[in-house]
């Protein structure tokens, strides 16, 4: 739904010649995530422009959110779940757990939102309203928080055929975390890894992956810009995690203005040859490539 790091792109009030641009591949919200197994929706991250991404990608219902981390640009749309988040049981409206019931991890009614503990909190912080007695008028989302922690390799997120397993990872000084989403399909494991905002994955979480990932079909990766970053993969880095986990296609995202799509590709076809496995993977048919908004990937090929 999004391949654009925190500005977006076009940058506001840019003049350079990717905000500038024509080209559809270069229009960037702010990075999310829709994914589905046909029957069960969710979204991973709720940006200020969620609401638009949603129109646009038709969304419906929704099931469940999955947050990466807390900052502005994958977080502050989460209002606008309110329109998934009001259901009914017997014609009665479910209430929505207080705050001082989030606090104790005593779950509510609601649209189920799944964070890391820090994230949680973060929520309490900028979106406090949600979980106090307030007036009536205006709505205000009902969400069912729950610490995705709680969640792992051994007891993975389950939701209709998926299996959702969240991958630790580091924002800088940040935890954030990534997902690794898995589905059984002609008689073995398929999988799609989204990891997004991230500076450093241990080898734990590597491992993680690498031992449910079965066939890993995509590997969809922070990937900033060329230069380095205190809390962002640059290319190389992105392009050295990809070697390890082996995916068949690989997509950046979290792109900045600094290059175009077309310029992006060029430089991951110029630089391949540095990963020998990497470049093995693309002669035999797989690919790697910059995301862009409304890019579709499938599991099961």
């Amino acid at each position: 739904m999004g391949s654009g790091t925190s500005h977006g792109v076009p940058v506001i009030g840019c003049d350079c010649p990717v905000c500038k641009s024509k080209d559809p591949h270069d229009k960037r919200y702010r990075a999310s995530a829709f994914v589905t197994d046909g029957t069960h929706n969710i979204v991973i991250d709720t940006g200020p422009e969620f609401r638009m991404q949603a129109l646009r990608q038709g969304i419906k219902t929704l099931d469940a959110v999955l947050m990466t981390h807390g900052h502005a640009d994958h977080l502050h749309g989460l209002d606008d779940v309110r329109i998934f988040s009001s259901t009914k049981q017997n014609g009665v409206w479910h209430r929505q757990s207080s705050f001082f019931d989030s606090l104790l991890n005593r779950h509510g009614y609601g649209l189920k939102i799944f964070a890391n503990p820090h994230t949680k909190k973060i929520i309490f912080n900028h979106f406090d309203y949600i979980f106090m007695h307030t007036q009536k008028g205006g709505g205000k989302p009902r969400i069912d928080l729950w610490n995705v922690n709680e969640f792992s390799e051994k007891n993975p997120l389950k939701i209709g055929t998926m299996s959702i397993i969240p991958v630790p990872m580091l924002h800088g000084k940040l935890p954030s975390t990534g997902y690794l989403f898995c589905e059984e399909a002609d008689s073995k494991t398929h999988s799609i890894a989204y990891l997004t905002d991230l500076n450093y994955i241990s080898e734990e979480s590597v491992d993680i992956i690498n031992r449910s990932k079965g066939q890993l079909d995509h590997l969809v990766v922070d990937a900033l810009r060329i230069r380095g970053h205190s809390t962002h993969f640059n290319f190389d880095q992105a392009l050295s995690l990809s070697e390890k986990l082996a995916p068949r296609h690989t997509w950046f995202t979290h792109l900045t203005h600094d290059l175009s799509h077309n310029d992006v590709q060029k430089y991951i076809d110029e630089n391949l040859n540095k990963y020998p496995a990497l470049e093995q993977i693309v002669k035999d048919g797989g690919s790697v490539s910059p995301a862009y908004d409304t890019l579709e990937l499938t599991t099961k090929g």
